[in-house]
């Protein structure tokens, strides 16, 4: 079991599949980060189409913003975030899998295995396409700069 004091402080995960429209969105957000002046402590990581292999970096790390795109019911192109508890997920009761599950469902499962896991936030853009394609949607590409925003608020950066 890892301790605080062994924990790296902060990760930056963009999820999702660059090759399925707006699921990209989290990939486009990391690489944007990328340019911007971060703390040494902040790790920027493009997962993919993480699995159950999300549970390594929620107890690797004290705080973990997971950037993504999610059917919330609202316009294409909104940014939102959330904390995973604020919110449930539509996929309740799938099975996980190794290769892609529910993020929700995979912090539900860290916290059940009494492992400490980060301080988790989510942001996530409402996608208005999600399907073969390796580009963004034109709502999703206009709401990048808001998630870049709002993920560097999260870890007390600047906007500059």
């Amino acid at each position: 079991m890892m301790t605080d004091d062994i924990r790296k402080p902060t990760a930056v995960i963009g999820v999702g599949n660059s090759l399925y429209g707006d699921d990209g969105f989290g990939a486009a957000v990391v690489g944007r980060l990328k340019d911007e002046s971060l703390p040494e402590d902040v790790d920027v990581i493009d997962a993919g189409a993480v699995g159950i292999d999300l549970l390594d970096y929620l107890t690797a790390y004290r705080q973990v913003i997971i950037v993504d795109a999610a059917r919330m019911g609202l316009a294409p192109g909104t940014v939102k975030v959330f904390r995973p508890e604020e919110v449930r997920s539509l996929e309740a009761g799938s099975p996980l899998s190794l290769h892609s599950t529910d993020i929700l469902g995979v912090i539900e499962l860290a916290g059940a295995l009494n492992e400490p896991i980060a301080d988790v936030h989510v942001v996530a853009v409402e996608p208005e396409y999600l399907g073969p394609r390796d580009s963004l949607s034109q709502s999703a590409e206009r709401a990048v700069p808001r998630a870049v925003s709002e993920v560097l608020s999260a870890i007390g950066g600047s906007t500059e």
